[in-house]
């Protein structure tokens, strides 16, 4: 008898965590269609050389995403200088060495870059020269109301949650269109893509790379999930702004969450699996409440590194370069390790 209502509890408790693993992945599957556009939409992509640097070309580029939404973007190209190094001097051939050791394009392994909330494509130029001497493309795109495609008083959080629940949407489609012009390009090995987002951008970059098999490798820098605790807890002045006007418009603060679940990463980043991510945030952060990047790192899946620095929301930009390139090679193939 007792062998009988121990197996009934356990199918019983079976039962109960399978139902609260289906309801977990409820607003993914639910949702995910939310991010899909027609792909057979044409880009009418136009791109301009606008600087050429020893190891790489910065082109402007434009390509068209759904919603009639035209997308800015800087696209850095590696060069092959393998002949140039080889004219040199051996001493210089040997500091070259020491951080091009193979590149293996074209077409080139590519990481597409999202920005932080105040930001725009132009953060990439603090990322992208590095990467390039490893041999990584890297595209940038403007977020939505950012750079180019700012609007006075638009922002990707904004009072009535019904435009940020959209403009989030929007931006993960933008991501998603950013990968098709990657696509038409012959220097690009798309079969190499990595994903590299930072605050913002690795919030609606969980989303993106959760529903986009595309991506295979990714990493998310300043990450958080679970709107209900950034917004409640967070000291970001724009965050708190916008909690302020939320309630001005006539909403409760649960009524806001629940209309922003589909599109909160804490929903989705699970979801990357079984791709490889890399989770970087600083212990000190002001802005992002500790509890919200560690529940954003506990509901990733394996294969997942975290790293945590000593620091505030800025990162240390050189060392998430390494972190980030020791990721990329390890995954995509490409430059040589850096210590």
């Amino acid at each position: 008898m007792k062998s009988i209502m121990k197996t009934t509890f356990v199918a019983a408790l079976a039962a109960i965590l399978s139902a609260s693993g289906a309801f977990a992945q409820s607003i993914f599957e639910a949702h995910r269609a939310d991010f899909d556009y027609d792909r057979s939409l044409p880009l009418n992509a136009e791109s301009s050389l606008i600087e050429s640097r020893q190891h790489y070309d910065k082109h402007k580029v434009y390509f068209d995403s759904a919603n009639g939404e035209r997308v800015p973007a800087f696209l850095f190209v590696p060069k092959n200088i393998r002949g140039y190094i080889d004219t040199l001097d051996e001493e210089l051939k040997a500091g070259f060495n020491k951080r091009v050791i193979e590149l293996d394009g074209p077409p080139w392994p590519v990481v597409f870059f999202m920005h932080w909330l105040q930001s725009d494509k132009s953060l990439a130029d603090s990322f992208a020269p590095d990467w390039t001497k490893y041999g990584y493309a890297v595209l940038a795109i403007d977020g939505i109301h950012k750079g180019e495609r700012a609007k006075p008083g638009r922002h990707i959080l904004e009072p009535n949650v019904k435009d940020t629940r959209w403009n989030i949407t929007q931006q993960v489609i933008d991501c998603r269109r950013g990968v098709d012009y990657l696509e038409s390009r012959d220097d690009i090995d798309i079969s190499r893509l990595g994903y590299f987002g930072i605050s913002m951008g690795a919030m609606t970059g969980a989303i993106a790379t959760a529903v986009d098999e595309r991506f295979k490798v990714v990493v998310l820098a300043d990450g958080a999930g679970d709107f209900s605790v950034v917004f409640n807890k967070s000291e970001l002045p724009e965050v708190n702004d916008v909690v302020k006007q939320i309630q001005e418009a006539g909403y409760t603060l649960e009524e806001a969450f629940e209309i922003l679940k589909p599109v909160d990463p804490i929903e989705y980043v699970g979801h990357i699996t079984p791709r490889p991510l890399l989770l970087i945030n600083g212990k000190k952060d002001e802005l992002l409440p500790y509890e919200a990047m560690e529940a954003f790192h506990k509901v990733a899946n394996d294969p997942k590194k975290i790293v945590w620095f000593n620091s505030g929301h800025i990162l240390p930009v050189p060392n998430v370069i390494i972190h980030t390139l020791n990721t990329f090679k390890r995954f995509m193939g490409g430059g040589s390790d850096e210590e």
